[in-house]
């Protein structure tokens, strides 16, 4: 019964009947495959968590687009300049709002890049074989240290989630990545009855790992169809 509701939910969705925001990630519009894009849409993904995921991409954009506080975006640049004047510039269009724990965050994942990747995310991917699994088995095992949040339940399927979107990554496996549990998809999911409203995130994602298992549907398609449906007060009924 939930996945025949899923089902009018998709075809809501992809007749335009659930409305969507212009535009979430906004970005500057960089070459799909440079490393540059990748780099967008790698480090800001770290320190979103526990906030609004649009307003965090607008500060993402505006830090990019001022020329004083771009380099922030390059692991490179980041290797010699003082703590105190990165978390400064990290801050100043409110993309880092944690002054400690976000800079702490970037830092260290700005810096793994650095010392192991030649400051390209693509190398991490490539390592993994370009397999979403596999990338997320990566960091939740080998590299928990070395990338902080980024290695945890939500954003270690969020990132390549992001990447399958808006860069050329071509992933095997994308059937692996998750439902990416959030606060939408927690309420959405109990309010179609797949969970309790107190279920919690890994219990909503094996939920949905089995709903949707030999249905042909990935879960990376459904994440954005509930997440909306959410912001809309689960409108249209299914």
């Amino acid at each position: 019964m939930q996945l025949e509701k899923v089902k009018r939910l998709l075809e809501a969705f992809d007749q335009g009947l659930i409305p969507t925001l212009h535009q979430h990630e906004v970005n500057p519009g960089l070459p799909l495959g440079g490393r540059e894009n990748y780099l967008y849409f790698t480090l800001p993904v770290c320190i979103n968590f526990q906030r609004s995921s649009p307003a965090m991409w607008v500060a993402a954009l505006a830090t990019y687009q001022d020329p004083a506080t771009r380099y922030v975006f390059f692991p490179e640049k980041l290797v010699d300049l003082p703590i105190e004047q990165i978390r400064a510039d990290l801050m100043k269009h409110k993309l880092a709002l944690q002054p400690n724990k976000h800079l702490l965050i970037w830092t260290t994942i700005a810096k793994a890049f650095h010392d192991f990747y030649h400051d390209d995310p693509r190398e991490l991917i490539h390592e993994a074989y370009d397999d979403a699994g596999e990338l997320i088995h990566l960091l939740h095992t080998s590299y928990r240290k070395r990338f902080p949040y980024l290695s945890g339940p939500k954003l270690s399927n969020y990132w390549p989630y992001i990447l399958s979107h808006y860069t050329d990554v071509k992933f095997k496996n994308a059937h692996a990545i998750s439902i990416i549990p959030d606060t939408h998809v927690l309420q959405s999911s109990a309010k179609l009855g797949l969970t309790l409203t107190n279920a919690t995130p890994l219990q909503v994602e094996l939920a949905w790992k089995e709903l949707l298992k030999d249905s042909g549907i990935n879960p990376t398609r459904v994440h954005p169809v509930l997440w909306n449906w959410s912001r809309n007060k689960f409108q249209p009924e299914v």
